[in-house]
């Protein structure tokens, strides 16, 4: 199958979905699939080889590109003109197309709602997904005439998992991964923290690593340096994954402030290090973590303070789960996910290319 992605931001751009939709295509082009992805992010392109994909960073190409596709997907966030552009012009030139939502449109499903009408989207013959089902619901109340797949997002369980033994550790090690961007709450995750140490004994050592780069990294670290956490709150930047995977195996919790979380890749990555995982309720990290067995959801930052407080003191509860999440494997590898993209891709070549007559309210 010829698979065209059509993202508006890939690497060397780091985030969520630019890790993603590159795991999906490599994953995709491993599975013997030509595959190309289009993006607006500057950089040399590549072309496709036999198990690996191609990267085209000209939209200009895209009329070209959809001629020689059988698909195309397009990887849609708050605001997505490429990708909205390639799955429109694919299902105008009779190409299957599916648009994947990766973020959390929440209680601004309305104005997607309008945006939607007023474009068309609703009567369009295009897929629609979303990585979980909290991002789902909010899309599915923005385009109530169409039918919106879940096809979660997947990690490369092999690396992921644990390789040695756990061994005991003088203190106990807090990680949390992701873009230091408003949307992840970084500057909450200091409060967080500020909280939990100071309802832990101080006869327990806690060191916590956040890692990541992004707008509000230098207010994180000067947050950090205001309240005087400097001495065990460290804020490397940016890791590579073999960097990362060193880490979480000296660690013991992960720590995911972010309520408008739509997936939580960085989560799953640890929930299958072994991490014991700590989140925000109603997020898509529900979708991997079991509450009281894989970690703990947190309904308020309060109340995750106190929970991480309480994961920290207790090394019987946070053994427990962290044997369980060492023991059990997730199902979200990409072996076990590439399946739904392909249904997906059946399911949008089945789509009718009329308007839905159906009453728009």
């Amino acid at each position: 199958m010829r698979i065209l992605h059509a993202t508006d931001t890939f690497g060397p751009t780091l985030g969520g979905i630019e890790v993603m939709v590159d795991q999906l295509a490599s994953a995709q082009a491993r599975a013997g699939h030509d595959v190309t992805v289009l993006t607006r992010t500057p950089g040399p392109d590549t072309p496709p080889a036999p198990g690996t994909p191609g990267v085209c960073r000209r939209p200009g190409r895209l009329t070209a590109l959809l001629r020689e596709a059988d698909v195309v997907h397009g990887h849609v966030s708050a605001w997505s003109p490429l990708a909205m552009r390639a799955v429109g012009d694919g299902a105008r030139a009779d190409v299957p197309a599916v648009a994947t939502v990766h973020s959390m449109w929440g209680a601004a499903w309305p104005a997607f709602r309008a945006a939607a009408v007023l474009g068309g989207w609703t009567g369009r013959s295009v897929q629609w997904a979303a990585v979980s089902d909290a991002a789902a619901r909010p899309v599915r109340r923005a385009l109530r005439e169409r039918e919106v797949l879940v096809i979660p997002n997947a990690v490369d369980t092999a690396f992921w998992a644990p390789h040695t033994d756990p061994r005991p550790r003088p203190e106990v090690t807090v990680v949390a991964v992701g873009r230091m961007h408003r949307r992840k709450r970084p500057l909450r995750l200091v409060s967080v923290l500020e909280q939990a140490r100071a309802n832990v004994p101080a006869a327990t050592a806690i060191r916590a690593v956040v890692v990541g780069d992004g707008p509000q990294h230098r207010a994180f670290r000067r947050e950090v340096a205001a309240r005087g956490m400097q001495s065990w709150v460290h804020a490397p930047g940016n890791l590579s994954h073999e960097q990362i995977r060193a880490l979480y195996a000296d660690a013991d919790v992960f720590v995911a402030p972010a309520t408008l979380e739509s997936f939580g890749i960085a989560a799953l990555e640890a929930r299958t290090a072994g991490l014991v995982v700590l989140a925000r309720e109603h997020t898509g990290v529900g979708a991997f973590v079991d509450h009281g067995v894989d970690g703990l959801l947190s309904g308020s930052d309060a109340q995750m303070a106190e929970q991480l407080a309480d994961l920290c003191a207790d090394p019987v509860t946070r053994g427990r789960m962290a044997a369980h999440n060492r023991a059990t494997v997730p199902a979200l590898d990409w072996a076990n996910v590439l399946h739904r993209n392909e249904h997906a891709y059946a399911a949008a070549g089945a789509v009718e290319h009329a308007c839905l007559c159906v009453p728009v309210a």
